[in-house]
């Protein structure tokens, strides 16, 4: 009915956004498949898109996001469209589709492709990376399909190809990448231009001391393509830490945001019953590389990078939350990292009392994240125990005015999120007349909109 109306209504030259996304269901798959031809039903939906689209004269953002494949047609009306944002998800299953070459977008600055699997008729949009002369945001997520298979069916050229074998870089500004299982074929440093690179993100992308036979990504040959030389960078999300990263950032000054994102549940189920990698796979020459360290053992070397290298410019600040913090540590952060607007940190339970001491002289802090420790649960249900009592709101809303955070907003304490609002009077059991802010319970939808939060999981 939506496609309906904008394809036969004078109202499409109003949209600036379209959206599909849900299930559509495929009649005669199979026996398409035989025959060699694309189902009726999918041939009219993507007819319909293609008419809507050439009459969205203003349409700056398409996102196909339905179960079913997009077709050339839909591809060329966007390759003679407005279009600066689109999002692409792939199919997910193997039926046989036309796979289309993805025309130029002349206007394109923002693509984002998920569910990328080689197995499943994806398309080939090589010639749109090349031609796309704007693009400036990338973001690549592979179905998890590949690493859970141990598969390395995925090759860079398949991808940036026409780029390498061409004389021009990308020039991105944002490049994230999810899931990235596959050989260095070489050419990576040549097709993108480093001095543009602003935003980095790499969600089971890269290796990490804690790796296992099942999410050790990346072979030996990527080694000597370690990235350097990004003196534009600001901005690095990462979810695995290592030697080698850690000398990357003391490659590199001027970091305004770094994310290091902590173990979550679903690392954890992919881990099980997944210890013995496969000869020639990318996990086979990775899985040892953990033998003599620890995730602890990277605390200090992290923090003395981030201080020293990028402490004048950080404004947020995401650490592991297995890394334990101690008086001296904290106090490092904050004498080196003045400019602090949002931290979340791991503390010792007896460290507790003292942060408080300390978060007065970040000036400009307005979040605040204790973080829990997942292999230690014993921070986490002492605060839940103080909790029960309601001293988490009267401690935070007396100290809060009477060290004077005014810019501190929200805190979160293992899980626990308050938010700090305005001063409020109240009378003691002395019956005299004391103030403090007012403080509430909040939820974690609540906090989804504030970045040390937003940042801290798997989804890009």
């Amino acid at each position: 009915m939506a496609l309906n109306g904008l394809v036969s209504r004078n109202v499409a030259g109003n949209v600036k956004s379209l959206r599909l996304h849900g299930r559509w269901k495929d009649s005669e798959v199979a026996d398409c498949a035989k025959a060699g031809r694309v189902p009726d039903s999918d041939m009219m939906l993507n007819c319909l898109v293609r008419v809507a689209v050439d009459r969205m004269t203003a349409l700056e953002a398409f996102s196909w996001e339905l179960n079913t494949k997009m077709l050339f047609t839909v591809w060329q009306g966007l390759g003679q469209s407005t279009v600066t944002h689109l999002i692409m998800k792939f199919p997910s299953t193997r039926e046989p589709k036309p796979i289309a070459i993805a025309p130029p977008i002349p206007n394109l600055s923002s693509l984002k492709i998920y569910d990328i699997d080689p197995l499943c008729y994806a398309d080939d949009i090589s010639l749109l990376l090349l031609e796309s002369r704007k693009l400036r945001k990338l973001s690549f997520c592979w179905s998890p399909r590949m690493k859970e298979a141990r598969e390395p069916s995925v090759t860079i050229n398949s991808f940036f190809g026409r780029v390498l074998s061409s004389s021009r870089t990308l020039s991105l500004t944002d490049l994230t990448l999810k899931n990235l299982y596959t050989h260095n074929t070489g050419g990576c440093k040549e097709m993108l231009d480093s001095s543009t690179l602003e935003n980095l993100t790499f969600i089971g992308s890269v290796t990490g001391i804690t790796d296992h036979g099942a999410s050790g990504f990346l072979d030996p040959t990527w080694r000597p393509e370690a990235p350097t030389g990004i003196g534009s960078l600001r901005m690095l999300r990462i979810d695995k830490v290592s030697k080698r990263q850690a000398a990357f950032l003391n490659s590199i000054t001027g970091l305004e945001k770094v994310y290091l994102i902590g173990a979550h549940q679903s690392e954890k189920d992919e881990a099980g019953g997944m210890s013995t990698p496969v000869t020639n796979s990318p996990a086979s020459s990775t899985s040892t590389t953990s033998g003599d360290c620890n995730m602890s053992s990277l605390k200090d070397e992290y923090v003395d990078v981030l201080t020293r290298n990028h402490g004048s410019t950080l404004r947020h600040l995401l650490l592991m939350p297995q890394w334990r913090f101690g008086s001296d540590d904290i106090a490092k952060i904050v004498k080196n990292c003045p400019n602090l607007e949002q931290l979340g940190i791991g503390v010792e339970l007896k460290q507790f009392d003292n942060l408080r001491l300390l978060v007065p002289f970040l000036p400009r802090l307005t979040a605040l994240r204790l973080l829990a420790n997942p292999a230690d649960p014993s921070f986490a249900e002492k605060m839940k125990e103080l909790d029960v009592s309601g001293i988490h709101e009267e401690n935070i809303g007396s100290q809060s005015l009477n060290q004077e955070f005014s810019p501190l907003k929200w805190i979160e304490l293992a899980d626990i999120v308050f938010y700090i609002g305005r001063t409020e009077s109240y009378v003691d059991s002395g019956g005299r007349r004391l103030y403090r802010k007012h403080v509430t319970r909040k939820s974690r939808e609540d906090v989804n909109h504030i970045a040390i939060w937003s940042m801290d999981s798997l989804d890009t």
